[in-house]
């Protein structure tokens, strides 16, 4: 095999795992939400366990290959863990999971995707730097986006509860907080070990809330457990262990643009499954603020030439 066809073959290959994550976190908020409809089991409920054994286990898988007790040796990692767990981490979950029990899945994925806006809000406030124009088309964009998707194009009827774009909307806020929070951990340490280590803590921390070893008034179907097992194991560490494969084989860049296949699968599967009506102009809306995400990861010069130089 020639090396251009190694190349090739290593990039669709990352590709594949890219799509494959995001259709996975895609397919499991409509899995969540199947749970909150069909049984007792509450958001909270469902994200302290599932937070607890995803963290568990994959900081297991890690300590395979490297000790995930290296980051508790340093005070001020410490100190940055704990907070990017119960900031970052645990806000992300807890309040996606919010948002699909007050509304669905599709609309809370789709308003978490508006945590790119919210990251360059925040360093154009941070840097006193003036927006560029495609970071001002890209605003203008997720807010118009959001608009249809919420009202499908008319103050008069507002498509989801206000408690659903509430959550929503301070997911995409929590999503922004989780992506630049953490990033001087992920310069010394491997992103599996301080997202296992986050998960496990944000997970334990809410447990002390909800209790869920108290739970008793949930009918234990063999549905029902087959779903949780799906939300844990395919909803959650599977899907992010092929997301950081992926970076292998494709730049990050690549690997956030494929990820805007996770609102698209939870929309077609919340429509086909879960009989979720969605109108013309919510879906447009939809498409407007996935295209805010490709708009905003494209860099100044195109992944293309990025490559090459990468490559050579």
């Amino acid at each position: 095999m020639s090396s251009q066809s190694k190349y090739d073959f290593s990039r669709w290959k990352g590709i594949g795992l890219a799509l494959a994550g995001a259709s996975l976190w895609g397919f499991s908020g409509n899995a969540a939400e199947w749970i909150f409809s069909h049984s007792a089991v509450t958001a909270t409920w469902l994200v302290s366990v599932r937070m607890v054994l995803a963290g568990a286990l994959l900081l297991l898988l890690v300590s395979w290959n490297s000790n995930i007790f290296t980051v508790w040796k340093n005070k001020r990692d410490r100190v940055t863990l704990l907070l990017f767990s119960l900031t970052g981490m645990l806000g992300a979950q807890l309040t996606f999971f919010l948002s699909i029990e007050a509304g669905n899945a599709p609309t809370a994925t789709l308003l978490q995707f508006l945590g790119p806006v919210f990251i360059t809000i925040y360093f154009a406030l941070k840097l006193f730097k003036w927006p560029k124009r495609k970071e001002w088309i890209a605003v203008l964009l997720a807010l118009s986006g959001t608009f249809l998707l919420l009202t499908n194009g008319s103050l008069d009827y507002i498509t989801v509860s206000k408690e659903a774009i509430f959550w929503g909307v301070l997911s995409g806020i929590s999503v922004a907080v989780y992506t630049v929070y953490p990033v001087g951990l992920l310069k010394r340490y491997s992103s599996a070990t301080i997202v296992g280590w986050a998960m496990l803590l944000g997970g334990l921390s809410v447990s002390i809330w909800t209790q869920p070893w108290k739970i008793g008034f949930v009918d234990w179907s063999q549905s029902l457990i087959w779903m949780l097992a799906f939300v844990v194991i395919f909803g959650t560490l599977l899907p992010f262990y092929l997301y950081l494969d992926s970076l292998k084989y494709i730049t990050s860049t690549e690997t956030s643009l494929l990820g805007s296949a996770e609102p698209l699968v939870a929309t077609i599967v919340s429509v086909i499954w879960l009989g979720t009506s969605f109108g013309s102009f919510q879906s447009i809306g939809g498409m407007l603020i996935i295209l805010t995400v490709f708009l905003l990861s494209f860099p100044e010069k195109s992944i293309i030439k990025m490559n090459q130089t990468v490559n050579k």
